[in-house]
């Protein structure tokens, strides 16, 4: 989907999230060519500096603008890939028992399966950033679980009002909810691109024709002979 700038300008300084609803920051600053497509934005992280997002990367849903995760992003950059030379590559088979020249499609062949062994190292990193990012995503849920185990402490023990109590602990449990949904989601996507790079790694078995078996024929009956008797 192509952003254009008249759909981005009105949301200058208002909050940016997560595709999983966690605030981000602050959309600050639009970067679009001549003809008012985006390029990428610039987001204030909590007076933290700039973060430059690529357009490729936004999500522009109800009036919000999301950001989808890095780690997602190449997820389902090499899955359409993967996807797309797999389904080039049945085509380029479909092809060999047609009039077409073999040497043509030898060539096709060859170049497909260059780029699919580029696709296949690529998608083994990809695997690598989103297992990385579980495992941080579950130290980061052990910090959250401390957190409220030790605001619980303090309320029972009368030493946080209830309304600090209150705030603080519906702050995290709303970050434990956000981050088991962002560990199902990494663990989806990374079972879908193992399984989009199985697909392309088994090789195709030619379809094999299908013999028609006749049915048995029944034995041929003895004619009957009907006797009739004179009255």
């Amino acid at each position: 989907m192509v952003l254009k700038i008249e759909g981005l300008a009105q949301l200058i300084g208002s909050e940016v999230e997560d595709s999983y609803g966690r605030s981000l920051g602050t959309l600050v600053s639009i970067m679009s060519d001549v003809n008012g497509e985006v390029r990428a934005v610039e987001v204030k992280i909590v007076d933290r500096g700039l973060e430059t997002v690529a357009a490729d990367r936004i999500i522009l849903r109800d009036g919000k603008l999301l950001v989808i995760p890095d780690w997602k992003y190449e997820a389902l950059k090499v899955i359409e890939a993967l996807d797309r030379a797999y389904r080039r590559r049945r085509a380029l088979e479909t092809m060999s028992a047609s009039d077409i020249p073999g040497d043509v499609v030898e060539d096709l062949k060859r170049g497909l399966s260059e780029e699919i062994k580029s696709l296949k190292i690529k998608a083994e990193e990809v695997k690598r950033i989103i297992k990385d990012r579980i495992a941080a995503i579950e130290d980061e849920s052990i910090q959250v679980a401390r957190a409220i185990v030790s605001i619980q402490v303090l309320y029972f023990s009368g030493e946080v009002s209830e309304k600090n109590y209150t705030q603080s602990i519906n702050h995290l449990r709303k970050l434990r909810e956000k981050l088991i949904e962002e560990k199902n989601d990494a663990k989806k996507t990374l079972d879908k691109l193992e399984k989009t790079v199985e697909a392309i790694t088994t090789p195709q078995e030619p379809k094999k024709q299908e013999e028609k078996k006749q049915a048995p024929q029944a034995p041929p009956q003895a004619p009957i002979t009907v006797k009739v008797e004179e009255g």
